[in-house]
């Protein structure tokens, strides 16, 4: 398993986004204050399309996906984790490009946008041994 990197965990829904760096694996996470971003106003009443909640929280993620875009274009993680409820996760996948996306090291459909780092550090652990157990489970 690669120890090296940096991995960023992503906690998103429909109106906000926190990013927090692991430096070490399984080790303690810092939130980076400058990557908190909040949906517009004009994001979370979108008009248009299906349904405009829906709708919002697309065009919400996409930027957030892109923040990701650039970050990854400086080298700033190696690897993501994403965390949300499914519809936002969903969506947040959706709008990163492949180059990012392939970074994806594990993801959490749960909202998990109010926990603090400690909690998201446990929650990370336990999604990456549900991970490890899928892919080392033999058939």
């Amino acid at each position: 398993m690669d120890q090296g990197g940096v991995t960023w965990i992503v906690t998103a829904d429909a109106t906000e986004a926190r990013v927090f760096a692991e430096r070490v694996r399984t080790g303690p996470l810092r939130e980076v204050p400058a990557l908190r971003m909040a949906a517009a106003d004009a994001e979370r009443h979108a008009g248009g399309g299906h349904d405009p909640a829906h709708t919002g929280e697309a065009r919400f993620l996409k930027r957030v996906a892109n923040a990701l875009m650039i970050a990854a274009g400086r080298g700033e993680f190696d690897r993501l984790a994403l965390m949300g409820p499914p519809h936002a996760l969903g969506a947040l996948r959706k709008a990163l490009p492949d180059s990012v996306a392939s970074r994806i090291d594990v993801s959490d459909a749960h909202a998990r946008r109010e926990d603090d780092a400690e909690a998201l550090r446990i929650h990370l652990r336990e999604a990456r041994a549900r991970t490890w157990r899928r892919e080392n489970t033999v058939a």
